[in-house]
């Protein structure tokens, strides 16, 4: 007999029923009821960190395909809901499976849907499992609500402006809990006013970005803004004055309001709550309809008509791709290289023409972030022609095993300075642990001497004078341990470089046979996997490869 045995976990964490212990158990139940394994087919599907509220998961969605070609006659897991958790989803695939002439035996609750009761009984299980699942989401939603009436701050990624502060401590069933509350950060709550001023007189993310770029102004990481970033904070309620028209706009729009109306009082900020909604491994903004409003502890900034003008912009705007940055499929050194004046990365930029070179590809350059994001204010580096660029780089690489070439010198003097540098170091090694012996030895011997003293109860000088001296070199010894560790790591740091030149070696001759016919996602694997990064300096390439300084 043919089985597909799948397995499901919806996060990776060591609680609960792993997905190995669920392919044990399963193995275990087909071989007590059916015989020996080996006299069967068994293929084994696993999806770790999958969500069971759909049926959109790899390993389940392969073994499906597979079923649909008549490869298995049985289905086994170990629990109901490790298949789905919709009640919709779960009679489709019951009804698919029977179409396809494939049991589906579900160990933990006892179901085989080889028989009509096996089957009924699926189907109302499904429908408790169901029914606990929108349960649990009606009870965060109640708790969500109730939590939004305090109009405290709730924890994660505080926004700029703000710093979140504990403010009191009230006492539950005896136990003390901390509440939170946003306090206002006046110099970043400067820039949320000046980037909503702007944003609202330039009417797009790319020229704000631009602006803020031009005039040095950054995030509190000291990092320069982005579109995503921009967005973030200029559609964030939190910045929102709590007046009459933000009543209106959050009422017309359907967001659950949690408090009266006479609390929009022209002063305190607005919180807004379940403003997205955690899918496996993403976060999905929700839609506005679904965020629970409340006004917060804190003072708002951003009037509520021009908040409200704010959205609206962004929405005229939103079928306009924001971010502005310009990407060519087949640029090889995108990632890799960076300008020597600034540190931003080179992206490739399409021309604008539309030409196209002579084998037929598209034209296009190598331009700063930063000297597009400022306009050249911030960084005035010429772009480099990007076709070119790449082939050059392509065909010195290549060049590796060619005598003189500059390729082949780097990677021969790479390997010299790596080797000469480890004798030195293992020879500095070597003299710092004789000095520790000797250390050792000392300390021994003024032990001894320690001892014999307090026996012939000699005075408390002699006793102290060697102490003090213990002391000493006591200290001593441990700085020493820790300059022995460093040139250890030195040591083995060098062996791993070298280690790396033989593999950029290795990876070069296997490659380079059909380098100019690999496809171009492969020729950016291959280039990462031995080049660390590429300057442009404005007249020179620059190639560093792993383990060079």
């Amino acid at each position: 007999m043919r089985f597909a045995i799948y397995s499901r976990k919806s996060k990776f964490t060591g609680k609960g029923e792993s997905v190995e212990n669920q392919i044990q158990l399963c193995k275990e139940y087909v071989e007590r009821h059916y015989g020996d394994l080996t006299q069967h087919i068994i293929e084994v599907f696993e999806d770790e960190g999958f969500s069971g509220k759909d049926l959109q998961r790899p390993e389940f969605m392969r073994m499906r395909s597979l079923i649909r070609k008549k490869q298995f006659d049985y289905v086994v897991c170990y629990r109901l809901d490790r298949i789905s958790r919709n009640v919709s989803d779960f009679s489709s695939l019951i009804e698919e499976f029977a179409k396809d002439k494939v049991s589906f035996i579900c160990i933990k609750e006892q179901f085989d849907t080889s028989t009509p009761m096996g089957r009924a009984m699926m189907y109302i299980a499904s429908v408790f499992a169901q029914l606990e699942r929108e349960t649990i989401a009606e009870r965060i939603r109640d708790n969500m609500l109730m939590l939004a009436r305090t109009g405290r701050w709730l924890g994660g990624n505080t926004p700029i402006g703000f710093e979140s502060a504990s403010v009191s401590k009230e006492a539950v069933d005896g136990k003390e809990k901390t509440y939170f509350k946003l306090i206002p950060v006046s110099a970043e709550q400067d820039t949320v006013r000046l980037i909503y001023r702007q944003y609202l007189e330039l009417r797009s993310l790319s020229k704000l970005e631009t602006f803020l770029v031009q005039n040095e102004c950054k995030t509190r990481k000291n990092k320069y803004f982005t579109t995503v970033s921009l967005r973030e904070i200029l559609t964030n309620p939190v910045y929102c004055i709590a007046d009459e028209s933000a009543y209106d706009f959050f009422t017309t729009h359907d967001s659950d309001i949690c408090c009266e109306k006479s609390a929009f009082d022209g002063k305190h900020g607005i919180s807004a709550y379940n403003r997205t909604t955690n899918e496996g491994n993403m976060q999905i903004k929700n839609d506005i309809s679904q965020w629970i409003i409340t006004t917060g502890k804190h003072k708002g900034i951003i009037e509520g008509s021009d908040w409200i003008r704010t959205q609206q912009i962004i929405k005229t705007n939103m079928p306009k791709k924001y971010g502005g940055r310009v990407q060519n499929q087949a640029s090889l050194l995108s990632g890799l290289l960076v300008c020597s004046k600034c540190g931003s990365f080179m992206r490739p930029r399409v021309n604008s023409n539309k030409r196209r070179d002579k084998d037929g590809n598209q034209t296009f350059a190598y331009l700063c972030e930063l000297k597009k994001k400022s306009k050249s204010k911030n960084c005035n580096i010429p772009n480099i022609n990007g076709n070119e660029l790449d082939k050059i780089v392509c065909d010195e690489i290549l060049k590796f095993d060619v005598e003189g070439s500059q390729i082949n010198s780097k990677l021969l003097s790479l390997k010299n300075s790596l080797s000469s540098g480890g004798s030195l170091t293992q020879i500095t090694l070597e003299a710092v642990r004789t000095q520790i012996k000797e250390k050792k030895d000392l300390i021994d011997d003024l032990i001894i001497t320690l001892a014999k003293s307090r026996d012939k109860d000699e005075n408390d000088v002699v006793y102290n004078h060697v102490n003090e001296k213990l002391k000493e070199l006591d200290k001593q010894l441990r700085e020493l341990s820790k300059e022995e560790y460093r040139l250890s790591q030195e040591i083995e740091s060098s062996g791993n470089f070298e280690n790396q030149v033989d593999v950029i070696y290795e990876a070069l001759k296997n490659f380079s046979g059909f380098f100019y016919t690999a496809s171009t996602q492969d020729k950016r694997a291959f280039l990462r996997s031995i080049i660390e990064k590429i300057e442009w300096d404005g007249r020179n390439i620059h190639i560093f490869l792993f383990g060079e300084q």
